[in-house]
């Protein structure tokens, strides 16, 4: 182990910039959306990304200052004022930003987490079997809890409601398209830039995967999003969006990402609209864009008198990590994406894989095998709830073998971790003399 000197100069960096990272992350403009109350706890419509967020942000605060050796209560009172100070300025002083008491109580919670986390490293870095099968049991519900969120996530979600068409709107948290919009359509069903005429057939159409289609005379390309086409419901919930960004066409139904505060889905089609007007000369100027949101994919497309563009993307529980991002994601379905679905499934199946080994070991060496076998199929069943059973309930792609292939690799190196920590350390002798010389 290192000397508590070492450990206290680790926990000086860490907590210098910890508080740094927090200061660039909090106290900078932003324009985004407003609150309706300062005292709310899960605030505004992406109100699950903040606390996810809030909780990850002071985690490190709270390992660096558990390595500085302050005491529990100080350490708390500590990330708690420099919390509510934070919120003072968003409040007061810094444009776009707003503070809440949710924030400070998230923020707090982070730190917490993140002190209780160092103060106890024994326990979870070589727990003893109790202690890890009750790590692994917790572990597993929260598997199980990610994937079953991240696929309820993906599935239509609409209400019913009064619904309005907008062709090219002017809304304030969007640019303007640029172009034209010909015509637009509902499966067939032309959408009104005004009210529909039978909501309750709109609605159906929607849930049972209806294609939203679009005729336009394309312009130049936008630095924002632009929408061409919205159907939103009497309480301004939007439900569909066909939209320019840049030079790609977005398209997004109301899902239950909306319902759980986290980031919508918003599927990407690349290289759709010109770039330049020299490029716009050579195609066609009208372009019918269209996108459909099915069980287990969402399919766009893009079709002038030339060409036709086409893309399928396929909707996986593994896409998780986009609804909790800062920014929004465009998913386009590359290959970029699929490595970083597969290191996010690593990274969740590793810490199963690291006290698995310690859980099934037995007090009794007799048990051992019975122990073992029990354990991993239990730890096989839930993995197979996760990857399998979860995303087939909501009616996504079923999960491609290079994501079992990822699960696998995250166990494997989690029981690596777990079998190199747990060695014993060796008695200073020969070894340290060696070193030292």
């Amino acid at each position: 182990m290192a000397s508590t000197p070492h450990l206290r100069r680790i926990g000086r960096v860490v907590t210098i910039v910890s508080v740094a990272a927090i200061l660039f992350a909090t106290l900078l403009p932003d324009s985004g959306e407003r609150v309706t109350s300062h005292l709310c706890l899960i605030c505004g419509s992406r109100g699950g990304v903040d606390v996810i967020l809030n909780v990850l942000l002071f985690v490190p605060l709270g390992v660096g200052l558990a390595l500085l050796d302050v005491p529990a209560k100080r350490a708390i009172l500590m990330m708690c004022v420099l919390s509510v100070l934070i919120e003072t300025a968003q409040l007061f002083v810094i444009p776009g930003r707003d503070g809440t008491i949710g924030d400070v109580l998230t923020n707090t919670l982070g730190g917490t987490v993140g002190f209780a986390a160092s103060r106890n490293a024994r326990i979870w870095l070589r727990p003893s079997p109790r202690h890890a099968t009750i790590l692994v049991v917790g572990w597993a519900g929260m598997w199980l809890a990610i994937q079953t969120i991240s696929s309820f996530a993906f599935v239509p979600s609409i209400p019913e409601s009064q619904y309005y068409g907008q062709l090219a709107p002017s809304l304030g948290n969007f640019a303007v398209f640029p172009g034209r919009v010909l015509t637009a359509s509902l499966e067939g069903i032309p959408i009104p830039n005004t009210a529909f005429d039978d909501s309750r057939d709109a609605r159906l159409r929607l849930l049972h995967g209806a294609t939203v289609t679009a005729t336009v005379v394309a312009a130049e390309t936008t630095r924002e999003i632009a929408p061409i086409v919205r159907v939103a419901d009497a309480e301004k919930r939007e439900l569909v969006l066909l939209a320019q960004n840049g030079p790609d066409l977005l398209f997004a139904i109301r899902s239950g990402a909306e319902a759980l505060r986290l980031r919508p889905p918003l599927l990407a089609l690349p290289q759709v609209f010109a770039k330049s007007a020299l490029e716009r000369r050579t195609i066609a100027d009208t372009l019918a864009v269209s996108g459909r949101y099915v069980p287990r994919e969402v399919r766009m497309s893009a079709r002038t008198a030339s060409e036709t563009h086409r893309g399928r993307i396929p909707l996986t529980a593994s896409l998780g990590w986009t609804l909790v991002l800062p920014s929004q994601w465009f998913i386009e379905g590359t290959r970029a994406e699929q490595v970083v679905s597969g290191i996010w499934v690593a990274c969740l199946m590793l810490p199963f894989g690291y006290w698995a080994p310690y859980a099934a070991r037995p007090p009794r060496a007799q048990n051992l095998a019975p122990t073992r076998i029990g354990f991993w199929l239990a730890g096989v069943a839930i993995i197979y709830g996760g990857l399998a059973v979860a995303p087939y309930a909501f009616g996504l792609t079923a999960t491609p073998i290079r994501e079992w292939l990822a699960a696998l690799a995250g166990i494997l190196l989690g029981a690596g971790l777990a079998a190199r920590v747990a060695k014993p350390v060796a008695p200073r002798g020969e070894d340290d003399q060696i070193a030292i010389r």
